[in-house]
């Protein structure tokens, strides 16, 4: 059980089952989102853009209608190979461990979407994450990170259901094991049957802010919704920050 903690996203993240699960994710909301975030940084149509733990690409392709130029990177090697399936003159997509430096760099902004991190047992790992995004940004550069308000995300559990989706059935539990969210995923289509699990570490907005300073980021601003909505830890289901590197 230790070993799957600490390293389900790896085979999670790259079965069919992930994707099936959350095959209701639209591109409107992606649009919506990116739409908002672009506005609000003014950004200059052919700036160099990351996309980090991109996934299918989903955000990466929203960004790239705005003339920028968008390097996605996922651990998944399904997701990317989806990714560039999909991909178009302004994107590339790699497979890469963000916790590793980062191939490309010199950024002018660096996006790291839907609680796309926090996924580590060792807070040093979250802190190299961040040190490699930052290092990977000009100076004068931003990073924009999207991540759950955990507050809000366990007010209500634990919670448990049962999902059918294309003749899969999802049994999810979801509870609170410490620092981690985790979410049980047991999995049954026809005679395959397997366990998985995804766990996100609860970390506030102070402790991430904590991080950026350490790596020299300066954080900016902070909304609570894809709306870019003021952040209010008792009602906000997002935390979105926006810090500059200096």
């Amino acid at each position: 059980m230790l070993e799957i903690r600490n390293n389900w996203f790896k085979s999670w993240f790259d079965t069919k089952y992930y994707h099936i699960l959350y095959k209701h994710r639209n591109n409107e909301e992606a649009s919506y989102f990116i739409r908002n975030l672009v506005a609000f940084l003014k950004i200059p149509s052919n700036s160099n853009v990351a996309d980090i733990a991109c996934g299918k690409g989903r955000h990466s392709l929203e960004l790239s209608k705005y003339d920028l130029n968008v390097w996605g990177m996922d651990l998944s090697s399904n997701s990317i190979l989806f990714a560039n399936e999909h991909a178009n003159k302004r994107t590339e997509f790699s497979v890469h461990d963000m916790r590793e430096p980062f191939p490309k760099g010199n950024f002018d902004y660096v996006f790291n979407l839907f609680t796309s991190f926090g996924y580590f047992e060792d807070s040093n790992d979250d802190l190299k994450c961040i040190e490699n995004i930052s290092l990977a940004l000009k100076s004068g550069g931003y990073f924009i990170q999207d991540y759950i308000n955990s507050k809000i995300v366990i007010s209500n559990f634990p919670q448990n259901e049962t999902k059918i989706i294309d003749d899969v059935e999802f049994g999810i539990s979801k509870m609170v094991n410490g620092e981690f969210i985790e979410k049980h995923i047991h999995v049954k289509h026809g005679k395959f049957e397997d366990e998985f699990m995804e766990r996100v570490k609860m970390i506030s907005r102070n402790e991430l802010d904590a991080m950026y300073s350490k790596v020299g980021l300066k954080l900016i601003s902070v909304f609570g919704n894809y709306s870019l909505e003021d952040f209010d830890e008792d009602t906000s289901p997002r935390i979105i920050l926006i810090a500059k590197k200096i």
